[in-house]
């Protein structure tokens, strides 16, 4: 029990109900397109093609984590909209994001990232945090989100605002 009164969950336990969620939210949880636009509304013009681009899938996790990250200043708000904006770029289906956790909870991503077909795929999104970094870049972002895209799935992030986003983005 912790001071407050709550109990701590277990880490692996923690780690199993973020997957099972997030299996759940990329089969059934959608977005519709009006959801995508006003989203989208809340970023510059330079930048909301990038969201457009993502996945319904990807956009719906990226509302579910603004909303998480509330009344948050605008690079974070627009970090949540736009941290996995370089997924967009793997093309990989529900089939193939399962092989990626399979892959990182075996610790086999490299060779399974050499695998004829999929492999090239599964290596993008595993570097999706760079890949998205350097589409946000090239779209004129501010250096501050470029680095806070850059760095969402680091253990250790150097940046307050990323720490905060990981939290919302169930990773904290």
């Amino acid at each position: 029990m912790t001071a407050r009164g709550t109990r701590l969950v277990p880490r692996p336990l923690r780690r199993l109900s973020y997957r099972v969620g997030q299996a759940l939210s990329g089969t059934f949880g959608r977005v519709d397109p009006r959801q995508a636009r006003e989203a989208a509304a809340e970023l510059p013009a330079n930048l909301r093609p990038l969201f457009l681009e993502m996945r319904r899938r990807d956009q719906g996790h990226a509302i579910r984590v603004l909303h998480r990250v509330g009344t948050a200043p605008e690079v974070l708000r627009q970090a949540a909209l736009l941290h996995d904006v370089g997924k967009a770029r793997a093309f990989l289906g529900t089939p193939g994001r399962t092989i990626v956790v399979l892959a990182r909870a075996a610790r086999v991503t490299a060779p399974v990232s050499r695998l004829p077909f999929i492999g090239p795929r599964v290596a993008r999104y595993i570097l999706h945090p760079e890949i998205g970094a350097q589409m946000l870049r090239e779209a004129g972002a501010p250096d501050a989100l470029v680095e806070i895209v850059a760095e969402h799935q680091w253990a250790h992030p150097r940046r307050a605002e990323t720490r905060r986003l990981q939290e919302a983005d169930g990773r904290g």
